[in-house]
């Protein structure tokens, strides 16, 4: 709705120009035939046009014109005069009104043409409003960003510098009002260049180098990019308006990138891994050919397909792996496969990737990652595996009982995972119900924390334990144990471990019947000594009858070796070693 203040000091006039003037729609009129309340109404109240006559007795049109133009520069100003000519149409033109019509002897004829005024001086006004809205959300942005932003004249002449450029450059918007060109913002050695880009900005060419040294108030520098736009007017460009970017940072990243990509490299090269691409669109596959250590080159790269490097029986398993990391399912493109060398030679190489591109719907286009030659790996695992069923069918199959344990609580605690035959034999219980158990569900007597502790000793040291003897009561039964204890490469524990209750027996049966011997022996040393005693004994009342000297030291002699033999048994059925006797006090006692 547009609204109207129509000033004429006609009432007929007026009521006519408003009924006409409404009944063609999308208008309200308010009337008035005081140019004086005009004036003050216009000072309170907001309209869109304002239809004046030129001729008026209380107060002349060009007087009320200025009188508007002084409360509202912009406003639409129509004259609506009963008579023309060149003097009054040229004094309204100058004093600012944006239509002089002429309405002669019959208006309503030219009420047409009045209505057509009004409408175009509206829509000027508010295509210039809306002009005057955008410049103020574009200074209230400007304002708002991170970067500096500026607008120039033709002669590079700064305009206009918002919040973040005053800052930048050390600026001020006192230094703004003063005349200030934007060259005064480039070091003196970039100028020519920053001159040359205004001249080519102002007829809408882009320059290759738009990065300068920009310059502070202070005298400091900084990188920047600058990106400028003509600002036209009618269609001639009155001056750029632009952006200037501190890159300084980005330098440093761009620096920090490159550094990074030759770590990377040097990385990448350092581990012996290949790089890949895959164009997921057309299915092209480039992979890195050149061995470690070789230098760059551009037959380094091979392209094909997945077909022509990956082996058949192989491929469904890289391809679905690719389709649930495209898909999201996988964070990582991460599998094992065989592939075709330039030599057609097939190697084991676990690949990984990553989806680094998708289109607008949120296809995967292209994936790309590295690889790396795991032949000697696949060889240890497979010869491991088999190593591991060898000692799978030797730990089922052997005599000793062998357990499982896998460390649970960070090794505070010991869980059974499996159990051989003799195992369960000699554990009294099915293998069903052992597995699971932790050890004091096994073991409640004080052997259970022994074997604990010794468990305990080689999970934290590596190192293996042997336990030579352990009693376990099993049913009211003691039962004696000998346990070897060890560590697996798979960080499960191993106990094997005998029954050793009968040799323990027989152990103790043996030592009983030593000691019945070792009585019978001493008690035969003992005789057999009183026996020489009763030898030396007659010998010495045999002495005493002979007078023959040569015979009496004969008989002396004889009873002496009689009587050393005598000491001997004595000394072998005292001493604890029925072997050995102290040589020391035997000879002490000859004496």
């Amino acid at each position: 709705m547009i609204h109207v203040l129509m000033v004429d000091e006609d009432p007929a006039f007026l009521e006519l120009s408003r009924a006409f003037l409404e009944d063609a729609g999308n208008i309200l009129v308010e009337t008035l035939n005081s140019p004086a309340k005009a004036i003050d109404l216009i000072a309170t109240r907001t309209f869109d046009v304002i239809v004046s006559a030129y001729a008026m007795q209380e107060m002349g049109g060009v007087v009320l014109l200025t009188s508007i133009r002084a409360l509202d520069p912009d406003l639409p100003f129509i004259f609506f005069a009963a008579k023309g000519g060149e003097g009054p149409l040229c004094e309204a033109l100058n004093g600012g009104a944006d239509a002089y019509l002429v309405r002669g002897r019959d208006p309503t004829a030219r009420f047409a043409d009045l209505l057509r005024h009004i409408h175009r001086c509206y829509e000027k006004a508010q295509k210039f409003q809306r002009i005057l809205d955008s410049e103020a959300r574009f200074r209230e942005l400007a304002d708002q960003l991170p970067q500096p932003v500026m607008e120039m004249d033709r002669e590079g002449g700064l305009v206009y510098l918002n919040e973040t450029g005053l800052e930048a450059f050390g600026l001020t918007n006192e230094d703004l009002a003063a005349p200030l060109n934007a060259l005064a913002l480039v070091a003196p050695r970039d100028r020519e260049r920053a001159k040359e880009q205004i001249w080519w900005g102002l007829r809408d060419v882009s320059v290759g180098d738009n990065e300068y040294t920009a310059l502070r108030r202070d005298g400091s520098t900084f990188p920047m990019a600058l990106f400028t736009r003509p600002i036209l007017q009618g269609g001639t460009a009155v001056g750029l308006r632009g952006i200037a970017v501190d890159i300084g940072k980005r330098r440093e990243a761009e620096r920090a990138l490159q550094e990074s990509e030759e770590r990377l490299a040097l990385a990448i090269e350092s581990a012996h891994l290949s790089v890949w691409g895959w164009d997921m669109r057309d299915g092209t596959v480039t992979c890195s050919a050149r061995a470690p250590g070789d230098e760059a080159r551009a037959a380094d790269f091979v392209s094909g397909t997945w077909d022509d490097f990956i082996h058949p029986e192989d491929l469904p398993r890289l391809m679905k792996a690719a389709a649930d990391h495209a898909a999201g399912k996988k964070a990582y493109l991460d599998t094992e496969c065989r592939f075709r060398r330039q030599d057609n030679q097939w190697i084991w190489i676990e690949i990984r990737g990553k989806v680094i591109e998708r289109d607008d719907d949120g296809t995967a286009t292209t994936m790309t990652g590295v690889y790396q030659d795991i032949t000697d790996k696949v060889r240890r695992v497979k010869l491991l595996k088999g190593r591991e069923a060898q000692f799978r069918t030797l730990f089922y199959r052997m005599n000793c009982g062998g357990v499982i344990f896998g460390a649970v609580q960070g090794g505070r605690d010991f869980v059974v995972m499996d159990i051989n035959y003799a195992g369960e034999m000699i554990e009294g219980e099915k293998k069903a119900s052992i597995v699971g158990k932790r050890i004091p569900e096994v073991y409640s007597c004080a052997a259970g924390q022994e074997l604990h502790d010794a468990m305990s000793f080689v999970w934290k040291t590596g190192k293996p334990r042997s336990v030579p003897l352990m009693a376990f009561e099993k049913g009211g039964i003691r039962q004696w144990r000998e346990y070897y204890i060890y560590i697996l490469p798979s960080e499960e524990i191993i106990a094997i471990y005998n029954d050793i209750s009968e040799r323990i027996t027989k152990q103790q049966q043996m030592l009983e019947s030593l000691k019945i011997k070792e009585t019978l022996i001493k008690e035969i040393h003992h005789r057999v000594k009183n026996n020489l005693q009763v030898i030396a004994s007659i010998l010495k009342l045999q002495s005493m009858r002979i007078e023959d000297q040569q015979a009496l030291d004969a008989l002396r002699d004889c009873r002496n070796r009689v009587f050393s033999i005598a000491m001997i048994h004595e000394e072998l059925y005292r001493s604890e070693n029925l072997a050995r006797i102290r040589i020391a006090e035997y000879i002490q006692h000859l004496g």
